[in-house]
């Protein structure tokens, strides 16, 4: 429980690029007025870029948390109430599972496992310890994303949603210095450390948030392309050859009989293409943001007789809405901001003592999505998400768990 002062006392486990938005959600929070916590421990392996976060959180915050080199250290030496893990995907099962054995909560970033079997093992932990675990999966929390998915699946303004398109074709250069000596991209660019390429990094964001939408998706058909093979220098690993894919075609089906074409590559010279269409049948609305934060950006509506009706006018009618409890419980402290919502989330979860928003079996249902892509890929045909959920069909994920000895 929290100390004397009443806040809660978070660690942040993994100094890299993730860590630095997370910390300027814990910023936006205390900007905002609240201040129910304090992040009073730092974890990560590499000295230099832990020292160099530690600054971070000095000019941020005022304060230099102490410093360590991994978890088990940090739940030994320092009082916690809670960890935010932020490591690579391959190490988010081996940095919960000590946390939570040490009788902490945690949150970790998407996806919550670098497998099922990796997932499964963070569940089960949770389960034994009595803790709870957090995903952090923000794109759904957002104001933005919160007024679109009332604005199509409360208010149906478009109608019965019939099916969607998201297609994204640009022409990324991972052969360049650029690419190749960012430590972001060494790691997310290797199976053996995300578990996957964009499909598995950002695509967790939009299976989450299409499940969310317009529940579980039923079967997937997937094929995947690698086009581009720079060698990469991971820390982790050593040299190794990008060997996640660049391009991907899938069909989602969804148990609502709701269809949905995702489509995208990095490898694609020439013409871009970036659409992201949702059809109804009243109507259709246009994702104005990425394609793979499904309405973080908000998006527009075009009906049937050619009227529209753009993103300001449906989020103030969202928020007119809105029963002012309910205002207070999505939008604490006036806050709408995605990141800092869910730093919220976590740091409310422990002080009151109650389930997150999003957890890990939520998280894992929306990863089993992804995973299934790939199992498509490699079995040459379509694949029951309710399969790859299940752990039946795996072949993909296999030499991920036997390299890790997960399982």
């Amino acid at each position: 429980m929290p100390d004397a002062s009443g806040k809660a006392q978070i660690a942040i486990v993994g100094t890299g690029g993730i860590a630095g938005a997370h910390l300027q959600g814990y910023r936006k929070l205390l900007d905002a007025g609240y201040d129910s916590f304090e992040i009073v421990a730092l974890c990560d392996k590499f000295e230099d870029r832990r020292a160099a976060f530690a600054k971070t959180v000095s000019d941020m915050f005022g304060w230099t948390p102490p410093q360590y080199a991994s978890v088990e250290e940090m739940v030994e030496k320092a009082t916690l109430d809670g960890a935010d893990i932020c490591t690579p995907h391959a190490f988010h099962h081996t940095t919960v599972i000590p946390c939570l054995e040490a009788g902490l909560p945690v949150m970790v970033e998407k996806p919550c496992g670098i497998t099922i079997k990796a997932s499964d093992l963070i569940i089960e932990a949770a389960k034994r310890a009595g803790k709870f675990v957090a995903v952090a999966e923000q794109v759904r929390r957002g104001i933005k994303a919160r007024t679109m998915r009332w604005a199509l699946c409360e208010k149906k303004m478009i109608g019965d949603i019939r099916f969607f398109l998201v297609e994204g074709y640009s022409n990324w250069d991972f052969c360049s210095d650029a690419y190749k000596n960012a430590y972001a991209w060494q790691w997310r660019l290797l199976k053996l450390l995300t578990g996957g390429g964009m499909i598995f990094d950002a695509g967790a964001h939009f299976a989450d948030m299409i499940r969310h939408m317009f529940g579980d998706v039923d079967e997937v058909s997937c094929a995947l392309r690698t086009f581009q093979r720079p060698i990469l220098d991971s820390p982790e690993l050593g040299p190794q050859p990008m060997d996640v894919e660049d391009t991907w075609m899938s069909c989602l089906r969804f148990a609502s009989g709701l269809v949905g074409q995702w489509s995208w590559s990095f490898s694609a010279p020439g013409e871009g293409v970036a659409a992201q269409l949702f059809y109804g049948s009243e109507g259709s609305a246009r994702d104005r943001g990425g394609w793979m934060h499904p309405f973080q950006q908000g998006g527009d509506i075009v009906f049937a007789d050619g009227t529209t009706k753009p993103y300001e006018d449906i989020e103030k009618e969202y928020k007119a809405q809105l029963d002012p409890a309910e205002a207070a419980r999505l939008f604490p402290h006036g806050v709408e901001e995605d990141v800092a919502l869910e730093c919220w989330d976590f740091v409310d979860s422990i002080l009151s003592q109650r389930a997150p928003e999003i957890d890990a079996e939520t998280t894992k249902r929306a990863k089993a999505i992804c995973l299934a892509m790939y199992e498509s890929d490699m079995a040459g045909a379509p694949v029951r998400v309710q399969d790859v959920y299940s752990g039946k069909i795996s072949a993909y994920q296999d030499p991920i768990n036997e390299y890790w000895k997960i399982g």
